[in-house]
């Protein structure tokens, strides 16, 4: 009587199957159609006189705000105020 080894093919399969499965188990691909609605920045480089430089540090130092902050509250308030906004 002749006894025979599984045959590797079976193992090779069951193995393929496992990788496939955890393969395709991940979270689904992103959906590319979202319409992002956050507003685009603008970067760029401002370069402003000295004295008004201490003018806006002097006023900022108030509300402990950036300078950054501090001019886009400053454009808003004059936009709405000639009714831009």
């Amino acid at each position: 009587m002749t006894i025979k080894k599984p045959s590797r093919s079976s193992e090779k399969q069951s193995k393929q199957v496992d990788i496939e499965r955890v393969i395709n188990a991940g979270s689904p691909p992103p959906i590319t159609e979202e319409v992002d609605d956050t507003p685009k920045e603008v970067r760029f480089q401002m370069a402003i006189p000295e004295q008004l430089c201490n003018l806006i540090d002097d006023a900022r130092k108030l509300t402990k705000t950036s300078r950054r902050a501090w001019l886009l509250t400053a454009a808003q308030e004059k936009l709405q105020r000639e009714g831009r906004l």
